[in-house]
């Protein structure tokens, strides 16, 4: 056990260095010994870790030449996003003062989850909608509780994955919950209770239109509520401004 969490320690460690750009690719890392010296753990520890990274596609070890940083974007897969975003509680800090990461992870959101609305509204059966309802109604019980509330979210949107049933969008959907966690976090603690509640009624009432109603003339439905996430997004991004300034202020301050 205790060598299980050293590799995960060291996996980790290394993944946040190649997201971050820490190591960029293209960099030769120092060798065994010496980077085992430097993270304070043992050989064998760190070998399982750097095959885990090699696996995942952000490392490419060459026998006799050394250990290399690859292209996390052109090679690696959601896997590496999820397993950083899963292990690691304080990345959320480090992720909230990189707003070109945040905005990229709004923008792929509102790209995508409208057209799996469409989708979901001719696949839904009277059950969940039923579910979905209830999950709405749960989340206007809770909004004075974040983790409550955010984990009401992400279940409200794999419901609707599990609707559309499409197994790559389901597998996808599994993979980037920690990543949605995140992304909603930074969301609602820029957001007041009476916006919060107001955005899920207003939501509630979108959804259950759309999804019981199949017909093409909803296709406005769905850019109403895609200009709800864009509105989210912005709140977003007004989060992450003030606490990028707030941290400016301090470095100065110090």
């Amino acid at each position: 056990m205790a060598n299980q969490q050293a590799h995960q320690r060291i996996s980790t460690s290394l993944m946040r260095d190649i997201f971050f750009q820490k190591l960029k690719a293209g960099q030769k890392l120092p060798s065994e010994r010496d980077l085992a010296d430097s993270m304070n753990v043992d050989r064998t520890s760190l070998r399982v870790a750097l095959k885990q990274l090699e696996a995942m596609e952000l490392l490419d070890i060459r026998p006799g030449d050394g250990i290399y940083v690859k292209d996390f974007l052109k090679n690696a897969g959601i896997d590496f996003l999820r397993t950083l975003f899963s292990r690691n509680e304080t990345l959320e800090n480090e992720l909230a003062a990189d707003m070109f990461v945040i905005d990229e992870v709004w923008e792929w959101w509102i790209i995508m989850f409208p057209e799996m609305l469409k989708l979901a509204s001719q696949r839904a059966s009277a059950r969940d909608l039923k579910a979905l309802s209830d999950l709405m109604d749960s989340e206007l019980n809770n909004l004075d509780n974040r983790d409550a509330l955010i984990e009401l979210w992400l279940d409200e949107q794999d419901m609707i994955a599990q609707a559309v049933n499409n197994m790559v969008l389901m597998l996808l959907f599994n993979s980037s919950r920690p990543l949605r966690r995140n992304m909603l976090r930074i969301y609602h603690d820029g957001v007041n209770k009476e916006d919060m509640e107001h955005f899920i009624i207003t939501k509630k009432s979108l959804l259950m239109d759309f999804l019981m109603n199949a017909d093409k003339t909803m296709l406005l439905d769905v850019d109403q509520y895609r200009d709800i996430l864009i509105a989210q997004r912005q709140v977003a991004r007004s989060k992450l401004i003030q606490s990028n300034r707030s941290s400016d202020k301090t470095s100065v301050q110090e």
